[in-house]
């Protein structure tokens, strides 16, 4: 019997935000391109803050969001829609940080868009502090 070779395009994004500051009912935009592999349209993606999948197939997504603010919290969308919801823990001292995180699959076809958004208005740690990820695994 003949062997059927897969190739799997490798496919991974790993981002943080430039700077830290203030969020409010916005994208938030991980510009700060730590690693990159088989992504073609990287400006957009540091100009947007979605990440436009190129190559369809089941991927991980992987945020964590570090905020001094208390009730923070932030979705992750997809086409825009909510695929996830994460609170950050409630902050009863003004300097205490907290990081929200999260982690999940999603079947992505090619040219669906996947954020960041912040729910309220927080203050978002900038930096090694707050990390998106996306790897394509199959």
């Amino acid at each position: 019997m003949p062997t059927v070779e897969i190739t799997i395009e490798r496919v991974a994004i790993t981002a943080h935000p430039l700077s830290s500051g203030s969020v409010t009912r916005n994208i938030m935009k991980l510009s700060d391109m730590q690693y990159s592999v088989g992504i073609t349209n990287l400006a957009a993606y540091r100009n947007t803050g979605k990440f436009t999948c190129e190559q369809e197939g089941l991927y991980i997504i992987s945020a964590s969001v570090m905020s001094l603010s208390s009730g923070a919290e932030f979705y992750i969308y997809m086409n825009g829609n909510i695929i996830s919801e994460t609170y950050i823990a409630q902050n009863n001292n003004n300097n205490e940080k907290h990081t929200g995180a999260v982690t999940i699959t999603q079947e992505l076809n090619q040219n669906d868009k996947v954020w960041l958004y912040a729910t309220g208005s927080f203050y978002l740690y900038g930096g090694l502090q707050s990390t998106l990820t996306i790897v394509k695994i199959k």
